[in-house]
């Protein structure tokens, strides 16, 4: 469909350029600019754009972090309490500025949970002249440092988010296609709406013009006492009844028309002339294959695949957190320390930090194991909603195939129907005209050309909502056999 975006979207912008110039337009047309242009398609870009910037931002945890630390300066001019080498407390004059420079790269290892790291560093401390102090002046560097934070026993979320967050992002991205598909399928909704408004005025109109002939000629008739007065009467009404209609079919339109106006998010008065679709494909849609694409591509399916990993993950999370948990942190480098900048870096000395933590749960009075209970139930009711779901919405996608078809078999019968009231209303029409019948069998003739004017258009209109709603469910174009998903 975006390959015909530009031809609707010149003739429309076209349109509003020059105010009133009507130009005529497709179903395809309506549904190219809604998928432009229409509010709907605006919220829809803006909800796939922060599933976007979520997904980037989950992408970037398992990349390597680089980050330069500075603290320049850190000045310290200050009389503080500090305690003397007798053990005794004094208040002393502080006159120091420290100034750092460090670059770091850190790295996260979904695996195990843990984060590893290296690092540069380098200090300088400057103490300044006081009355108890002489000024000096020494460096501390890091030339290189390594270490890793390693948890024990503790969920891991990094690797439970290598699960879902994928499924998060192909979710949004099928949401994304079904609010376009959604979008086609309210524009051809509001399309026949518009379409149907427009027929009956001209049908209105027409019936207009044939009411006013023939009560023409029957005063005429009358005159020469061919009819009765009270044919010549209903006559009349005819008239009276086609310009009622004619002023109430002026305002569906008007009204059919703003409403299109309003779907389509165009704020300047617009006319829309709308063209009858010609052909209806000879598209064949078989359950079994919209089932598979429906399966594979649905955002709902997806969803209930997240649902009820993010129930298991709630248990995975409640399990660890019922027992032993720690963390062990190790850092090795080297390290020195001068009076001078080339100094420090003299005389290295070797640096090692190991850490280990340990917690252990004594008595919490159950309610650790009272939250995994409440997952592990959370769990089992999500893994039943989910089937329950997915049979529910497979019965869908098969009552909309079959329904479709129902539709197909249904316009063929509405074209037949309203060709045969035709050739009836123009042979009850022409017996009339020679007074073989009277005026109560052409108003019948008459109305039911009309019903199945409208039954043929109504088909149409069904035709067309139940192959997109086809689509929206699948999200496959079945007449021209690709995927609408990325």
């Amino acid at each position: 469909m975006k390959k015909f975006l530009y031809i609707p979207l010149f003739c429309f912008s076209t349109i509003f350029s020059f105010g009133q110039i009507e130009k005529e337009f497709t179903l395809e047309d309506i549904i190219s600019i809604a998928q432009a242009e229409s509010p709907q398609v605006k919220l829809a870009e803006l909800r796939k754009s922060n599933a976007y910037w979520i997904n980037q931002s989950y992408l970037a945890d398992y990349k390597p972090q680089i980050d330069l630390g500075a603290v320049l300066p850190d000045l310290n001019r200050s009389i503080e309490l500090i305690t003397l080498s007798d053990g005794s407390s004094a208040f002393r004059e502080r006159s120091q500025m420290s100034n750092r420079l460090s670059v770091s790269l850190t790295q996260n290892v979904s695996a195990t949970g843990a984060t590893v790291f290296a690092s540069t560093g380098l200090q300088r401390l400057d103490v300044f002249k006081t009355q108890s102090v002489a000024g000096a002046q020494s460096y501390l560097s890091n030339p290189i440092f390594f270490g890793v934070q390693q948890p024990l026993f503790e969920f891991n979320q990094l690797k439970w988010n290598k699960k879902l967050m994928p499924l998060r992002f192909k979710e949004a991205k099928s949401k994304y296609s079904e609010d376009m598909e959604a979008v086609a399928r309210f524009s051809v909704r509001y399309y026949f709406d518009l379409l149907i408004a427009q027929m009956d005025l001209a049908s209105a109109l027409a019936r207009k013009q044939i009411a006013n002939d023939l009560f023409e000629l029957g005063k005429n008739r009358f005159d020469v006492g061919n009819i009765a007065e009270v044919e010549l009467l209903q006559l009349e009404m005819d008239v009276m009844r086609a310009n009622s209609d004619i002023s109430r079919a002026r305002l569906e339109q008007q009204t059919a028309n703003e409403n299109l106006r309003d779907f389509l998010g165009v704020f300047e008065e617009t006319n829309f002339t709308l063209n009858i679709p010609s052909d209806i494909p000879d598209v064949v849609i078989d359950a079994q294959e919209a089932l598979k694409y429906a399966r594979s591509n649905r955002s709902r399916i997806l969803e209930l695949q997240r649902i009820l990993l993010e129930a298991e993950l709630e248990v995975e999370r409640n399990k660890a957190s019922t027992g032993l948990s720690g963390s062990l942190t190790g850092e090795i480098g080297v390290t020195g320390f001068g009076s001078s900048l080339k100094g420090s870096y003299n005389e290295l000395l070797d640096q090692e930090v190991i850490s280990l933590r340990l917690t252990i749960p004594i008595a919490d009075w159950g309610k650790s194991k009272a939250r995994y209970e409440i997952a592990k139930s959370n769990y089992e009711l999500a893994n039943l909603n989910t089937e329950l779901d997915k049979i529910t919405f497979e019965r869908e996608v098969v009552i909309a195939v079959q329904q479709f078809e129902l539709v197909k078999e249904n316009i063929k019968v509405a074209r037949l129907a309203f060709e045969a009231s035709k050739k009836r209303y123009e042979l009850t029409k022409n017996r009339y005209l020679i007074g073989k019948v009277d005026v109560t069998q052409l108003n019948l003739a008459d109305r039911e050309q009309e019903t199945q004017r409208q039954n043929k258009i109504q088909a149409m209109n069904r035709f067309w909502e139940a192959y997109y709603e086809i689509r929206s469910l699948t999200l496959y174009d079945f007449i021209n056999n690709k995927l609408l998903v990325e």
